[in-house]
């Protein structure tokens, strides 16, 4: 269950393939812009496919994105494809997700479960692609694991004219609606799409029975998922790397919290509706170290930090609340021109009640209801967002990053510094990683002067060695490793102050 923690650098997407030298005949597009209203590239639950999956091979010709040259255009698939390994060892996991289902920890997981992990549903819904038309199409597919079809959408309509001018030129939203392509160079059309899988959603529901039996527990955090360096990318992102990684961090604090509460409303939904195989409230979505923790310390740990969650009471998403008010105060910063109003009521406020009513014990059906006003709430933040990245917003402003990570260290402690805002570890690694991600966006050492002090925080917040102790899947928060994280946090926040103590 350990979260290795670290900092965040991302890469970049290719520009488009070239096309292949024989190109299938295509009907005439046309482009007209739709109001944005809605979300688009949302993986859609609960409905009949609108276009068929086909297997990963369909993008595998040497012309397209199997040229065999990894790191080079036309080598997209290559680089996905898990037998091909460079010396450095990266890999793509996608490429592995149904093969791991074959695994010793998978065979564990399974037995305790009593399902068998590659015939189950509740397991192939994230660890391999459905929808193909015929059974010889989907068994390939399902050998192929997190296929091409898993990030990029349902091929059957915009395989034969991906690659032509008339596609290229079409509005995003458009690319979704008629051709059921993820635009994933939109930041919001390819996060909603990862967190669909890494967070859950009415579909995708790994829970604390499963974690229980050994499935890693999904703690997302975007910005950390695209740095890691084993993660081997077949894309090169465009433009800026200091825009992508900070509106990269943004748009992961909301999809996060947003996925999490339409998987707490499904699961409220079905535990209201009496469905026995439905714990209420579901452990997966609180706190996991309220409750795997040391105990017996001679002060109790809440001292340390101004929480105000009651004994005994986890709290509700931690690890996808404790960032997102830095997010939506910094949003019109980081997307010029798109006021903070416009993003968000500033206030979250429906965000806000229905964490409160978590931590007062509630009834599946008062959840239910405030869960789906928080989703609305959000979607209309996503919206926005997703609309100011077709916009080709201006530049973030060289400072903002650094502004950011000011606010994700204060966010740690109290106003006067005195204690942490909240002890709980997701909070303290979710503020980490944040400022981590700003670090990285400006340069990291190069860029910045506070690398020691980040280092002091991360090096507090590790959890143990495996072995080192009952409790080495689980950081040990005692009350002095406490206060020299408030300590480490205090030295982070006067480092990242700007010059003559503004923020």
């Amino acid at each position: 269950m350990a979260i290795v923690l670290t900092g965040c650098v991302v890469g970049s997407f290719f520009a488009p393939a070239k096309p292949p030298v024989l190109q299938p005949a295509v009907q005439p597009i046309t482009a007209t812009l739709a109001p944005q209203t809605t979300l688009f590239g949302v993986p859609e639950r609960g409905v009949k496919p609108r276009f068929a999956h086909l297997p990963s091979t369909s993008c595998a010709a040497a012309s397209c994105h199997g040229s065999g040259q990894i790191g080079k255009l036309g080598s997209e698939y290559s680089a996905w494809a898990p037998e091909v390994t460079p010396p450095d060892g990266a890999y793509d996991p996608h490429s592995k997700a149904y093969s791991v289902l074959f695994n010793a920890d998978a065979a564990r997981i399974g037995k305790y479960l009593d399902i068998i992990p590659h015939k189950s549903e509740l397991c192939l819904k994230c660890h391999a692609v459905d929808g193909a038309k015929d059974e010889d199409a989907q068994n390939q597919m399902l050998a192929e694991g997190a296929g091409c079809g898993a990030c990029h959408g349902p091929a059957e309509k915009w395989i034969s004219v991906h690659f032509t001018p008339e596609f290229l030129a079409l509005p995003d939203r458009e690319k979704w609606e008629k051709y059921g392509f993820v635009p994933t160079k939109n930041l919001v059309a390819r996060t909603m799409n990862c967190v669909s899988c890494h967070v859950g959603d009415v579909d995708r529901d790994m829970n604390h029975d499963m974690i229980a039996a050994g499935h890693p527990r999904l703690a997302f955090e975007s910005a950390r998922f695209h740095y890691n360096p084993q993660y081997r990318k077949h894309w090169t992102e465009r433009g800026s790397e200091t825009d992508f990684e900070v509106r990269a961090w943004v748009v992961g604090q909301v999809a996060t919290l947003r996925n999490a509460a339409v998987l707490l409303q499904a699961r409220a939904k079905r535990a209201a509706d009496g469905d026995a195989k439905t714990p209420w409230p579901e452990f997966s979505g609180q706190s996991c170290y309220a409750c795997h923790q040391q105990i017996g310390d001679k002060e109790l740990r809440g001292g340390a930090s101004a929480s105000t969650r009651p004994l005994g009471v986890p709290g509700w998403e931690v690890w996808s609340n404790t960032a997102v008010r830095v997010a939506a105060d910094y949003c019109g910063e980081v997307y010029p021109g798109l006021s903070s109003l416009q993003a968000t009521d500033m206030k979250l406020t429906n965000v806000n009640k229905l964490r409160a009513m978590m931590e007062k014990r509630p009834s599946a059906k008062d959840i239910e209801s405030q869960a789906k006003l928080a989703v609305e709430e959000l979607d209309a933040w996503l919206v926005a967002l997703q609309a100011a990245g077709d916009s080709k917003p201006p530049s973030i402003a060289r400072d903002t990053p650094r502004k950011i990570a000011h606010a994700l260290a204060s966010n740690a402690l109290t106003p006067d510094g005195a204690k942490l805002a909240d002890h709980d570890w997701d909070a303290l690694a979710a503020n980490y990683l944040g400022c981590a991600a700003m670090y990285h966006a400006t340069g990291g050492a190069a860029g910045n002067s506070w690398g020691k002090e980040l280092k002091d925080v991360h090096g507090t917040l590790q959890f143990p060695p495996p072995g080192k102790g009952a409790w080495a899947d689980s950081p040990i928060l005692t009350r002095n490793k406490l206060n020299q994280i408030t300590t480490d946090f205090t030295q982070l926040r006067k480092a990242t102050e700007l010059s003559g103590g503004k923020r």
